[in-house]
């Protein structure tokens, strides 16, 4: 066994093999660490990705030196929801090359800050009954061709309407209405 600025040739010493204890979470503490059942007190294993709740049956680790952590949480009571999160980092990024979420009933994405979806190679898809758009200040769009097909088509613009290109073509196959207060062609 290695460790990072280990002298190879020294010998290596001995660890002493930790105590596992099948416990449960008794308090939770604000500094993420919790009381356990058999009185210890005990951090999140970073492997432990599920944030621990009281009343979960828990896997711990006494080891020699003191430290004790929950390495496993192997039960729970009925719970609506599941926090996943990694100890001690301050992020948590998915690396695969292939990454599939399924949601049978609903599915929220939310950022208190930014937020990005991009599809840099490829095709970027978004299907659904309906698409709900709120912007509070800005929308710009950017790309090479446009194409829209809709059913029907209202614009309500509370200031400037301006539409400009090379050239323009608006066609009906019925009636085409200008209604204004004045009307400049020219």
């Amino acid at each position: 066994m290695r460790t990072l600025n280990a002298d190879p040739t020294a010998p290596v010493a001995p660890v002493a093999p930790a105590a596992l204890a099948d416990t449960r979470i008794a308090l939770l503490f604000d500094d993420g660490s919790c009381l356990l059942g058999n009185g210890m007190r005990a951090v999140r294993a970073v492997t432990c990705l599920v944030e621990p709740q009281i009343g979960d049956r828990v896997l711990a680790s006494a080891a020699a030196d003191g430290l004790c952590h929950v390495l496993h949480i192997l039960a729970r009571s009925d719970s609506e929801t599941a926090y996943l999160s990694v100890p001690g980092a301050a992020g948590v990024a998915l690396r695969q090359s292939h990454i599939a979420l399924h949601a049978g009933e609903s599915l929220h994405l939310g950022s208190a800050g930014e937020a990005s979806l991009s599809a840099a190679g490829g095709t970027l898809s978004l299907n659904g009954r309906n698409l709900f758009v709120t912007v509070a200040d800005s929308i710009v769009e950017q790309a090479s061709h446009y194409v829209g097909k809709v059913g029907q088509y209202l614009l309500d613009v509370r200031a400037l309407l301006r539409l400009h290109g090379n050239d323009a073509l608006i066609t009906a196959a019925r009636d085409i209405k200008v209604d204004a207060e004045r009307i400049s062609m020219g």
